[in-house]
């Protein structure tokens, strides 16, 4: 590139654009940026000009022919200053990498990631209670519904470890019916980091006034653009009054039963002692 015109033009380039290089030469660069990049090459090939050479720039170049269709081309730009036996600058010479897949794939994951910012922080009460981990296990994720489910608000909980310090067996926090609650919500997180989900597991805990809370928990795997696992996105199904009752019916069932048992163990055992002493008399008067 000197004089604003192009000098030199590759095959790559040819063949990213649909361009080949004599429809190119001495036409202006400028007309073949992307309108939304053209301020960034004027800026670009100003500095260079005058040997300050910019590295890492994006910017996009416009297509032609059968590369029309496919959009823009992508490209990540250093500019090197050319310069003459003199060392004048006298053109610049751009070295790109064409990153348009990568661009194009981190776009629909900003555009998924927004969708679901947008979910996940909706107050609609249809909107379950959702929180999520990073791959280091702090909170990463605590909706509106949580916030009402638990009574803890999102900015006492961010960034807070979700195993010990959100979710314990402490009383400042979503307190856990000991330490087997504390293990078996260790487990299920584990699982999810290691890529296997957990669907609908019976999850109990207390709220921040000591209200008991029944949910059923799902845990699944949050990845980025390239599928590596970065942490755990979680959501509760609170259990509607009836089965709430239920449960409490099943567990007071399950301790009368329990009670019951206990009892006959002792009566058994003591009508035992008296038999086992009748039988020794006996057999005792009958041997002398």
């Amino acid at each position: 590139y000197s004089n604003g015109l192009v000098n030199g033009w590759n095959t790559k380039a040819a063949e990213l654009t649909g361009l080949l290089a004599d429809e190119v030469i001495g036409r202006s660069l400028i007309d073949l940026v992307q309108h939304d990049s053209v301020e960034t090459v004027k800026k670009m090939l100003c500095l260079a000009l005058q040997g300050e050479e910019e590295q890492n720039v994006e910017i996009k170049l416009k297509t032609f022919g059968l590369q029309e269709e496919k959009g823009p081309v992508v490209l990540i730009v250093n500019a090197c200053s050319s310069r003459d036996v003199e060392e004048n600058v006298v053109g610049v010479c751009f070295v790109a990498q064409d990153v348009t897949w990568q661009r194009i794939v981190m776009d629909k994951f900003t555009r998924l990631q927004g969708d679901y910012r947008a979910i996940v922080q909706n107050p609609n009460p249809l909107i379950p209670p959702i929180f999520g981990t990073d791959e280091y296990g702090y909170c990463s994720e605590w909706n509106p519904a949580m916030e009402k489910l638990t009574g803890w608000k999102r900015e006492e909980v961010i960034d807070k470890m979700l195993v010990g310090d959100v979710f314990g067996i402490h009383r400042m926090s979503c307190q856990l019916k000991g330490q087997d609650g504390l293990t078996k919500l260790r487990i299920v997180l584990n699982s999810a980091m290691a890529g296997k989900d957990t669907e609908k597991v019976p999850f109990s805990f207390f709220d921040r006034h000591g209200k008991n809370i029944e949910t059923l928990f799902s845990a699944n795997k949050r990845t980025d653009a390239e599928g590596i696992i970065t942490g755990v996105f979680c959501f509760l199904h609170v259990t509607s009054t009836e089965l709430q009752q239920a449960l409490q019916v099943q567990r007071m069932a399950e301790q009368a039963a329990m009670d019951r048992l206990k009892e006959l163990a002792y009566i058994r055992q003591e009508i035992r002692n008296p038999l086992y002493g009748t039988i020794f008399t006996r057999k005792l008067m009958e041997s002398s």
